[in-house]
Formats: C-alpha cells, structure tokens, sequence
C-alpha cells in the first residue's frame, strides 16, 4: 500500500473519530442550559488550566512513544528497546503526574487567590479539588494512545478522543445535572469521565501490546538519554503550545471579566477550536510516514505528502470556515440562549484554525523528526508575543482583543514552524500543490464579506444566512472543480 493511501486510510479511521465529535457541541449546550454560563465559565477555564498541566507532564513523552515504536515496531530485534522506551515514557509522565497531583492539592488554592478574584479563585478551588485527580490517569491513557499510533493503528485514539471523550462527558453531565448541579457535579463529570477513558486504556494496552514486557522495562528501567533529549523540551513546548491557544480564556478573568463573560467567549472559541480536529484527522495518520521518510533521507517524498496532505486539510476546513462565519450568533444562541452580545469577537478567530488547517503540519515535520529543541524556542518565543498582545488589546478592545491577539500568535507560530520544516528538514509546501482551496477561499470569502457589508437582504434572517451560505459553499465547490483558479492564477503571475 502506498503512503498516501496509508494516509487516507489512517484519516478516514480519525474521520469517523471527528464524526463523533459532534457530541462536543452537544455538550456545550447541555453544559450552557443546564449548568449555566457561569458555571461553564469556571469550567473552561479549569480544563484548560488542567491541558496545559498534562502537556507539561505527557506530550513530549507522548511524542516520544509515536516516534521510538514507529521506529521499532518493525523489527523483532528491537523488542526490548521498545519496550524500554515506553517504560521511560510511562515512568516519567505518570510519575511527575502524581508529582503535580500532591503540589497542587498543598498549594492550589493558594496559586489561584494569587491571580484571580474570589469570584473565580473560590470556583476554580472546588472545580480542581476533583479534577486535579484525573492527571495521572490522563498521562496513562495519552501514552497508550501514542505507542498504538506508532504501530499504524489510528482506531484506539479516534474512538476514544473522537467518539468516546465528548459523548460520555455529556452523559455524566446530564446524570449530575439530576444529582448534583452545582461546580461540584461539573468537576465530577470531568472526573468521571476520565476514569473511563483510563479503563478503556487498559483494555487498549492488553489488546495491542505486552504487560509482561512492560513490567519489565520497568523492573530493569534503562534511562533512555536519547528520548529525554526529545521529551523534556517537547512536553515544555507543548505546554507552551497549549497556553498559546488558551491564554486568552485563562486572562480574561485576570482583567476584571465575569465568568458569564468568559464563558460566553470560551463557548464560541471551542466552537472555532473545534475546526482545527480536521488538521488532527490527518496529522495522526502522517506522523508515522514522518518519521520513516525522514529516517530514510526521502526528503522530497516528505515534501511531496506534506503539501498533498495539507491541501487535503485546507480543502476540508474552508467551507467550514465559512460556514461559521455566517451563522456565528446563531450558534452562540444555540450553545446559550441568554447570549445577547456582540459575537463579532468570532471573526477575529477564525484565523487560528485556518492558519493551523493550512500550515502546522510543518510543526508536526519539525516535532517528529526530533528537533524538539527548535519547538521549545518557537512556543517560549510566541507565549511571550501572546501575552504581551493580550495585555494590551484585552484593556482595549475587550474580548475582540483576546481573539486577536490568539491569531495574532497563531500566525507568528505558524511561519517559524514553515520556515524550520524547510531549513532544518528539507521538507518544502509546494504552492503548486496546495493553492486550489486558499484561490477558491479567497473568491468565496471575498463574496461573502461583499454581501454581508452592501447587501443587508443577506443577514435579515435564518433563511438569508442560509441562501448565502448555500451561494458561498457552492461557488467554493465551483472553483475548487475547474480551471478558472488556474487562469487567477496566471494573471496574477
């Protein structure tokens, strides 16, 4: 089977994991209607918090399990490498876990009274006194996820993260709402959920891999200099990654907003967010060919798949786009009927996903083929950026503000990650290759602002939106399946 149809094949598993995904929303208008904007506000902002934790602890080890059984797997030889590699991976990641698990329960509240008002530090305190004890299990189960995906096997993770994740974290939450709904039920639900997700994970590691071998990687653990070079400044890079995308929600509270306010704007930036699972769907099912065709020196294959795979995801991810630029107040008033603002802050965040369906495969290039030191600069360098950018657009212009400085960093990490694939791995985007989509974006987008701005027929109502979003998707269609790109294309060269 050829690379690409390995891809498609991987993608097409992850796709039905995204199809799943469609209880994530559910979830968030359960959780809006149910709970309440407020509540929802202290959540986001507590997962969020708890993401940036498991990076810290996981990611580079999780990128190290993908990478050290991709390469190992193939041999039988190389057995017991495997099986010392996933050792030092379980070792470290679940270890400081617990590590993480006891500082925070000592220290927490202080840390929280420190940076937020008692209106959120006395929620955030009873949100973590649960969910900090789902860390070590979450550390387990990312493991396990990766070490399968090293062995080409993309269905464990699309299960759990695209099936699983969202749908039972709205069963629990529809079950606590009855029993207990408060924080409290909130905090449980994310619990509950993640103790599930761990038994799943057992199941997934008895089924594919080797307890006893395991055990005694363990027993006779070998540290493994090479993957620490890798995992530690990756798990910080990582962790910086995720503060990039959840700076904005974690400093609007610093800056006197409610948690109706974040929560608002915490509920349409998952929305956005959530865009950016089709880049995922993708991503997984070329991390393993990442590895092997850089390992074999075949740099303009890499370069070849990187930019078929990226026009792939782009091709997937405009419409969507577009789709969510005209019906943005319509899905805030879904998710929360007592959404009265202004949802243009939804504008300035489109681009975070359309950057990251466009570009960041490159960062995945750099990632895997262990230049995870290069990674580190480029998330230490663009959280700096972003913090800087919210501090002085959040005074000013509010929650437009933190949409834009997200993009803003977004953009900033995208063209590092572009340039280094292309220095550093010979790993080059061919426009040739990937500008179809972006030219026919271009002339839908184009239209699409035109009517919104000079024809006020398009934005009176459900079914207006509708006809234009029709128009919109379908001229889209129309470019992406003829040569008219072609001819833009020459006349602007």
């Amino acid at each position: 089977m050829s690379i690409a149809s390995e891809i498609k094949k991987g993608a097409l598993v992850n796709f039905f994991g995204v199809i799943g995904k469609i209880a994530a929303p559910a979830f968030l208008i359960v959780v809006n209607r149910l709970f309440g904007p407020d509540i929802f506000g202290l959540y986001i902002t507590a997962s969020i918090t708890i993401e940036i934790i498991i990076a810290f602890l996981t990611s580079g080890f999780k990128d190290s399990a993908l990478i050290f059984v991709a390469r190992y797997a193939e041999n039988k030889e190389d057995t017991s490498k495997l099986y010392n590699s996933l050792s030092n991976a379980f070792a470290w990641s679940v270890g400081f876990s617990i590590l993480i698990l006891i500082f925070g329960s000592i220290f927490g509240n202080v840390i929280l009274e420190f940076a937020y008002k008692d209106e959120f530090s006395n929620g955030l305190s009873i949100m973590f006194t649960y969910m900090l004890f789902a860390i070590p299990l979450m550390a387990f189960e990312r493991i396990v996820l990766a070490a399968t995906q090293g062995l080409k096997i993309m269905k464990y993770d699309a299960i759990s993260n695209g099936w699983l994740r969202p749908i039972i974290l709205l069963v629990f939450a529809i079950i606590f709402w009855f029993y207990k709904p408060s924080i409290v039920g909130m905090a449980l639900t994310y619990l509950c959920t993640q103790i599930v997700l761990f038994l799943m994970s057992i199941w997934v590691f008895t089924r594919e891999l080797n307890w006893s071998k395991l055990q005694h990687g363990l027993i006779h653990l070998k540290m493994d200099k090479e993957l620490l070079d890798f995992a530690i400044p990756q798990n910080i890079n990582m962790t910086l990654n995720r503060f990039i995308t959840g700076i904005d929600v974690l400093m609007l509270p610093v800056f006197g907003f409610s948690t109706t306010s974040v929560g608002f704007y915490g509920a349409g930036s998952m929305i956005i967010r959530e865009i950016k699972a089709i880049k995922m769907v993708f991503s997984t099912a070329f991390a393993p060919h990442i590895v092997r065709l850089h390992k074999n020196l075949k740099f303009e294959e890499l370069s070849h798949h990187f930019s078929a795979t990226s026009g792939w995801i782009a091709t997937l991810a405009i419409p969507i786009l577009l789709l969510v630029a005209i019906f943005k107040h319509e899905l805030l008033t879904i998710i929360q009927p007592q959404f009265l603002g202004e949802s243009t802050f939804m504008y300035f965040l489109l681009p975070i996903p359309y950057l990251y369906c466009s570009l960041s495969l490159a960062g995945n290039i750099v990632a895997m083929t262990g230049h995870s030191k290069l990674t580190l600069i480029n998330s230490l360098a663009v959280s700096i950026f972003n913090v800087i950018f919210n501090i002085l657009f959040i005074p000013k212009f509010g929650i437009i503000g933190a949409a834009l400085s997200s993009s803003l960093a977004t953009f900033i990490l995208s063209g590092l990650e572009l340039f280094e694939a292309r220095k550093f791995t010979n790993s080059k985007l061919y426009v040739s290759v990937i500008y179809k989509p972006h030219i026919a974006g271009l002339i839908s987008a184009t239209i699409l602002i035109f009517s919104l701005n000079f024809i006020p027929w398009f934005s009176a109502g459900l079914f207006e939106k509708t006809v234009l979003a029709t128009i919109t998707i379908g001229l889209f269609s129309m470019s992406i399946g003829t040569d008219f790109i072609k001819t833009v294309i020459r006349k602007l060269g």
